[in-house]
């Protein structure tokens, strides 16, 4: 059994655990809190990198409970043998948060964790490691959350929701990971039609592009895991793992992902981000205005062999549109046009509440809304999850 610590948005932690638990099977949960997860299971390093929800994992090495001092976080480090992840020519760095009420900072924490592990390793190899704070060998992750102490190895030199594919960048680019939260929030299988009517730079076509041709996240990520010793010691057959992972393709079931925008400019960015990603075979963007085009769209989700189903996207807000009565009104309107042309569920995300709950009103046959907090860059904002009847 391995401990992995694997963080998400705020908000979508239970989203995450649920992915998890897919992918892993045996799932031991030991903690969901602000962002993270906290789990045992007898898995493969690989099957956690496979989520598509996640933004870091690393290997826990201990978890010590009790912690109130400096000393108590200096004492717990040195407590532990680095022997078997770091050699004596590799250099480190100390990432450190703290969460709660303390009377140090965490770099406080980093000062007296990585001075643990200098003196640990002295002890047990006679060797003084090099610190590189800038481009280290190995990250050891501490995070001292209240009074417990979480010492780990990160596995993922950067978050994962960095996947490579956007070579064209959206002025409000959805963050991949919650592109991919919205779509299993919205139940969305790969049979079924799937609608994003202000698709931007695509991200939410390219990551349901992802699941429909069976591209797996770690394949995005090759090089920088096989360049992580921590990663290669943890699983010494990864190299193995990731090109059996890589080499697997699905068979596309019926290519009925859709996205509308009405710029140009835009949608032909979501286009190369597509055939960057290497799904522009499977997603489709048509330039026109969603609120005239919603109606219309069944018989091409028909041509395509599916039924429209899912609806998931990411509407302006924020800086992106002004007053409140023009987004209302816009909210309004695509929504009661998704619900005329069939649409079961809808996805969306938004910090203009106000217009969103107003918007929720023009709808008839509503049987459930959810809504989750999450942070979409710096703005706090709710994911709406609508059934429709």
């Amino acid at each position: 059994m391995r401990t992995f610590l694997v963080t998400t948005d705020n908000g979508l932690e239970f989203v995450l655990l649920e992915e998890l638990k897919e992918l892993l099977g045996s799932v031991d949960v030991l903690r969901v809190f602000s962002g993270r997860v906290l789990l045992r299971a007898p898995a493969r390093v690989i099957d956690v990198l496979r989520s598509r929800i996640a933004n870091n994992v690393y290997l826990v090495l201990e978890v010590f409970e009790g912690v109130e001092s400096l000393d108590d976080v200096y004492r717990c480090v040195r407590s532990i043998d680095f022997r078997e992840f770091i050699e004596p020519c590799e250099s480190f760095a100390i990432r450190s948060e703290r969460i709660g009420e303390h009377s140090f900072t965490s770099i406080d924490i980093a000062r007296a964790a990585g001075q643990a592990v200098i003196d640990s390793y002295r002890d047990s190899y006679g060797v003084r490691l090099r610190v590189d704070l800038d481009n280290p060998d190995i990250e050891i992750y501490t995070e001292l959350n209240n009074d417990k102490l979480i010492i780990a190895l990160k596995l993922t030199r950067t978050s994962l929701h960095k996947r490579g594919y956007k070579v064209f960048s959206h002025p409000a680019s959805l963050k991949t990971t919650i592109a991919s939260a919205m779509l299993r929030l919205a139940r969305w299988r790969r049979d079924e039609g799937l609608l994003d009517p202000m698709c931007g730079g695509a991200t939410v076509l390219i990551e349901a592009g992802l699941v429909e041709k069976g591209i797996e996240i770690p394949c995005f990520k090759k090089v920088e895991l096989l360049s992580n010793p921590v990663v290669r010691r943890a699983e010494p057959d990864i190299d193995c793992g990731l090109e059996e992972l890589c080499g697997e393709r699905l068979d596309p079931v019926h290519m009925a992902i859709v996205g509308i925008e009405k710029n140009p400019v835009y949608a032909e960015g979501g286009v190369v981000n597509a055939k960057e990603a290497r799904v522009d075979d499977v997603v489709k963007v048509i330039v026109g205005d969603c609120r005239k085009l919603i109606d219309g769209l069944g018989w091409v989700f028909r041509e395509l062999g599916a039924e429209p189903r899912a609806a998931v996207f990411n509407p302006p807000y924020g800086v992106r549109m002004r007053g409140r009565e023009s987004m209302a009104r816009l909210y309004a309107t695509v929504l009661r046009s998704l619900e005329r042309a069939g649409f079961e569920r809808i996805v969306f995300i938004t910090s203009a509440v106000g217009s969103a709950e107003s918007a929720l009103r023009v709808l008839r046959n509503i049987e459930r809304v959810e809504r989750l907090y999450t942070i979409h860059g710096t703005l706090p904002s709710f994911i709406y999850l609508v059934e429709l009847g």
